[in-house]
């Protein structure tokens, strides 16, 4: 199932130019794969006087994330109740910068573990020909309780 555009934008939790992944390949339950071409952006939100960072890979499989939950909600009538990223752990970054990329990034998030208050992912950001950063990331799912 591809998605795009307000379809894709509506799941993320963030607006505008913050919404840095643009389409969504295929996903399944417990995992999701996005492409996007927002690292080439020269008014990229995330990027610097000296370019875009890699380590802002990490906010791609963030979002990867997000956009997973998002499915996974939508797919059981509910509303991603959204979450806060509270750890990355074994980071690895392959390249310093993202900006100075010619192809598309393609972002994929594998669910490794889901309850009521956590979910933990695997990401990987890679062009067609290499892996560029990969990691673990740990979400505490927004658990406010209206009385």
């Amino acid at each position: 199932m591809k998605l795009s555009g307000p379809d894709l934008y509506r799941l993320l939790p963030h607006a505008g130019d913050m919404c840095l992944l643009q389409e969504v390949l295929d996903w399944e339950s417990q995992h999701i794969v996005c492409r996007t071409q927002t690292h080439r952006d020269p008014s990229h939100p995330l990027r610097s006087a000296s370019g875009l960072a890699s380590i802002h890979a990490a906010e791609y499989g963030a979002q990867a994330m997000a956009l997973h939950g998002g499915l996974q909600a939508q797919a059981h009538g509910q509303t991603n109740p959204g979450g806060y990223l509270v750890s990355l752990r074994g980071v690895k970054l392959h390249r310093n910068r993202l900006d100075d990329l010619e192809e598309a990034l393609t972002v994929e998030a594998r669910q490794l573990l889901a309850d009521a208050g956590n979910m933990l992912y695997d990401f990987t950001v890679r062009t067609d020909t290499a892996v560029i950063a990969e990691g673990r990331a740990a979400v505490i799912v927004n658990s406010e309780e209206t009385p």
